[in-house]
């Protein structure tokens, strides 16, 4: 069956896209930019249902079928082992004939011939969707793979509240619970309650069919008390449930199940592209930059999305940063100087994350600015995989897609069903109040 198939993908190579002579340009939609050494830099992490994964197992296939042995994870991460695998394919005869002679392909990058030969039936990936290979990468949590506990995420071994030393290190203790590409939280904006409260408005058995005996706990997070500024009740209910391991493992299992759904993926997308999330705060960067004269690139909204997703967005804030950064630059400023001055002025309240949003932010102008980084913005940038935007086809040439802003969520907890006293006497007090984790030395 799968010889059937590679004959098949083959066959089809052999009827679709241009020949080499009748083609032009051939961009670069994915490229593995890093480089040789001992920690992994420049991967691409796009899902294990996302459009490198699809491209993969189109790999195998061409592989197979063009007589070479082995074959590559299509697990969505576009690291050496793809690129590797694709250079091959672009010296298949069949594939070779398909792609321009100067293609990119032929070096091991997924380009727009290469693609419309691996995958005819499927629409090319646009700065957007590729964009989002750059966010999962930092953000580390696949839709699919399960929710993430943020208590205690520093130690170094499993936490266990009975050890002979008990203390709880996190840089992050207001997350408590993180799930999929945007980094959806249960504290700081409570996503993960909104996404919840639409699949039980969508389909209540969802919840059922995925968590089990934990539904019903599950749910009592959308009844707690919650107000704004103040959601200590949640933090010591989703302690609770911490601290009890077997408990916290069927959680994290149901959350891996749940992003599996292809409708849940879409109540996901729903609430983060709300005027409430990630939505609201791109509308505010593309109409801050606008205001200033400013058109935003393809690199700019990637720029915008990952700080959408990583930190608060204030309308009046962000304004008054772009302000003084526009003072002192040159008129009409490269749109990557905008950035490094932006990201500069703009850093994170949390000093334990100040070197991880800068390696971050650097991605998005060391295309542009390689050989004036200080020694800081190459560090962070290393120590945070060593990405580039032009690693996913971005350009400062091409205006930004449209940014898609839908209505506000409507989700607030409704209070009913308050946190009781043995609840929350389930959550030590080490975890409750974490330390930060020490210094390295």
């Amino acid at each position: 069956m799968v010889l059937i198939r590679a004959a098949m993908v083959l066959a089809l190579a052999l009827g679709s896209g241009a020949r080499a002579d009748e083609a032009g340009e051939d961009p670069v939609l994915y490229r593995y930019t890093g480089t040789p050494g001992a920690r992994p830099s420049g991967v691409l992490v796009d899902g294990a249902d996302g459009r490198i994964a699809a491209l993969q197992q189109a790999v195998n296939l061409v592989l197979l079928a063009c007589g070479f042995e082995g074959g590559i994870d299509a697990d969505g991460m576009f690291g050496r082992q793809t690129q590797r695998a694709i250079r091959q394919v672009a010296s298949c005869p069949p594939i070779a004939a398909r792609l321009p002679a100067g293609s990119a392909a032929r070096d091991g990058a997924v380009t727009h011939a290469l693609w419309a030969v691996l995958l005819p039936g499927q629409p090319v990936p646009d700065a957007r969707t590729r964009s989002r290979a750059l966010l999962l990468a930092f953000e580390g949590t696949d839709i699919t793979a399960g929710a993430v506990w943020n208590f205690c995420q520093n130690n170094r071994t499993l936490y266990d509240p009975g050890a002979d030393d008990p203390t709880c290190y996190s840089n992050d203790p207001a997350s408590y619970l993180t799930w999929g590409p945007n980094g959806a939280t249960a504290g700081h904006g409570h996503e993960i309650l909104s996404i919840l409260a639409r699949i039980e408005a969508l389909d209540p058995g969802l919840l059922d069919a995925d968590f089990g005996s934990e539904a019903p706990a599950v749910r009592r997070m959308l009844d707690l008390r919650i107000e704004f500024g103040d959601d200590s009740e949640l933090q010591r209910y989703l302690c609770g449930i911490y601290v009890d391991f077997p408990r916290r493992s069927q959680w994290s299992a149901g959350f891996a199940r749940l992003g599996q759904r292809t409708e849940v993926q879409a109540l996901y997308r729903a609430v983060y592209d709300s005027a409430t999330f990630d939505g609201g705060k791109m509308r505010t960067f593309v109409e801050a930059w606008r205001d200033a004269g400013l058109e935003p690139t393809e690199i700019d909204h990637a720029f915008f999305a990952d700080r959408a997703a990583h930190t608060r967005v204030r309308n009046v804030e962000v304004r008054r940063l772009l302000r003084r950064v526009m003072a002192a630059l040159p008129a009409d400023p490269h749109p990557a100087l905008v950035r490094r001055g932006f990201a500069r002025a703009a850093r994170v309240s949390n000093p334990a994350q100040r070197s991880a949003r800068l390696g971050r932010d650097v991605t998005f102008y060391i295309d542009a600015l390689e050989d004036r980084l200080t020694r800081a913005e190459r560090h962070a940038w290393e120590a945070r995989g060593g990405r580039r935007a032009e690693a996913v086809g971005l350009s400062d040439e091409r205006p930004a897609p449209e940014v898609r802003v839908g209505p506000r969520d409507p989700f607030r907890a409704t209070g009913l069903r308050p946190l009781t006293p043995a609840e929350a006497a389930q959550c030590p007090a080490p975890v409750l109040n974490p330390r930060r984790p020490p210094a390295r030395s």
